[in-house]
């Protein structure tokens, strides 16, 4: 029987064997969709409201509660700075004990070339359900405003944590990466069709002309 860690592994390898875990996914990978969150002038209430409106609706549409999912926590290590059970994200899953987490370390990841590019690697295996989405994206957004709560620091500091949801049970991987925007990849362009017809209105104008040629 595999371990947690060899069934992620094995999971990445078998299914996005040329795609690093890394922002931004949509330009690494074949098939993807770059969703636009911003809507109105930035740092208002409202404007948080509609990156969060947008940001679950993509979410709930790409995940079912019941879906199997490795929730991966990213973080550049700093000196001796690691990823503790304590900290913001994993108080957002549901009944989440310490034999859940694996941890790994992953060198070069940005620049192969920097023996100083380390990041600290939390993974979970659990059910969608299990996961309070909106609080995780909404701290998220919150990330490069300092005022802002809930955060994925418990300061004002801006963090550099990346948060990656991995649907095992349909084969793609969506990342938020700040209140601008959100990246949903796939295996294979029929996983994504339903999402870009559904919320084709969203796609990033800049990276629309590419990803309605996938759909044509």
């Amino acid at each position: 029987m595999q371990t947690t860690k060899q069934e992620y592994r094995q999971f990445l390898q078998d299914h996005f064997k040329r795609l690093n875990l890394r922002a931004p996914l949509f330009y690494n990978s074949d098939f993807g969709l770059r969703f636009d969150l911003q809507v109105g002038e930035t740092n208002t209430e409202k404007y948080f409201q509609n990156v969060i409106r947008r940001a679950t609706t993509i979410f709930q549409n790409a995940f079912d509660d019941s879906d199997n999912v490795f929730l991966v926590l990213m973080d550049y290590k700093y000196k001796r700075r690691k990823i503790r059970f304590s900290n913001f994200i994993f108080k957002q899953i549901l009944d989440l004990h310490t034999g859940e987490i694996i941890f790994l370390k992953e060198i070069g990841l940005y620049d192969p070339h920097d023996k100083f590019d380390i990041r600290n690697i939390g993974v979970i295996k659990l059910t969608s359900g299990r996961i309070n989405h909106k609080t995780v994206l909404l701290a998220i957004a919150n990330q490069d405003f300092p005022s802002r709560f809930p955060r994925l620091e418990n300061n004002h500091i801006i963090s550099n944590k990346e948060i990656y949801f991995i649907n095992i049970s349909k084969k793609l991987i969506l990342n938020m990466y700040d209140d601008r925007g959100l990246d949903v990849v796939a295996t294979d362009i029929e996983t994504l069709r339903p999402i870009y017809e559904k919320h084709k209105d969203w796609i990033l104008d800049y990276d629309r002309e590419q990803i309605e040629k996938l759909f044509a």
